[in-house]
């Protein structure tokens, strides 16, 4: 994982070098990914300002992805949505990548050992994407949906991750990104977020409460290739009714067993 590298403002299409770079696809998904992250449709004019395109290149590309099906304009609003077809995408991906077939029954066995919820997420650029959710008890619906991306200084997973790097580069990296605030509870101050991933560093766990969604407790350890973290592998609970100590007992070793198994040499 290449975090500073990814943060690195040379790498926007407008700059790229390479005569095989093709700025107009470039584009095209930046529009997909302002509109993954937006709650509800978007104008041309709040895409400008997300994507930093002009409204006249936005008109082109927006008629472009409506054509090949994957986003769709609301004849009232004429605002932008992305559409069904975009959930293909995820389909094709949880159902021919190894790993994440690997990984299925063994979270499943932790849910059905432990009665929590439990998830794997892999690390992408600087976020955690969710790729496997196994809700094991009525929570907020978006919590249950693979796809969903949470920044990685902020959840457990990623803390985890980011503990596999050396030090200096975490402090970078936290120096360069933007850490925003999903919760009233979410650390935004780099040096505690660093004093969270040292303290991950030093005992194998992250330990994270109510920073990602209010009612929440998560404890996450990290697959590994190598020396390279892959994902991080996480037990949830509601945060009403279950003390912090007695969740570590519970969970810890079976998520660190799972972890291992699913970590390669």
């Amino acid at each position: 994982m290449r975090m500073v590298e990814a943060l690195d403002t040379a790498q926007r299409d407008g700059e790229k070098q390479d005569p095989r770079f093709l700025t107009s696809v470039a584009r095209g998904f930046r529009v997909l990914e302002a509109l993954s992250v937006h709650y509800g449709a978007m104008s041309l004019t709040e895409l400008s300002r997300k994507t930093d395109l002009t409204v006249p290149t936005l008109q082109r590309l927006t008629a472009t992805l409506v054509e090949a099906g994957y986003v769709e304009k609301e004849p009232s609003s004429k605002r932008y949505g992305l559409t069904v077809k975009t959930v293909d995408l995820l389909f094709s991906y949880l159902s021919r990548n190894q790993f994440a077939e690997r990984a299925w029954p063994h979270l499943v066995h932790l849910r059905e050992t432990l009665g929590v919820s439990i998830s794997m997420s892999i690390p992408l650029q600087d976020s955690m994407i969710y790729v496997h959710r196994l809700a094991a008890y009525a929570g907020d619906f978006e919590n249950t949906l693979p796809g969903k991306k949470i920044p990685l200084c902020l959840s457990a997973a990623g803390r985890c991750v980011l503990s596999q790097q050396p030090r200096q580069v975490v402090e970078r990296y936290l120096a360069q990104v933007t850490i925003p605030a999903l919760t009233p509870f979410s650390l935004t101050d780099p040096a505690k977020i660093l004093a969270e991933i040292d303290l991950c560093r030093v005992r194998g766990y992250a330990l994270v409460k109510r920073e990602t969604s209010p009612g929440l407790m998560t404890i996450a350890c990290p697959a590994m290739r190598g020396k390279t973290a892959i994902a991080g592998i996480s037990a949830h609970v509601p945060l009403a009714g279950n003390d912090e100590e007695a969740f570590v007992a519970k969970v810890l070793q079976p998520v660190v067993s799972v972890s291992h198994a699913l970590s390669a040499g």
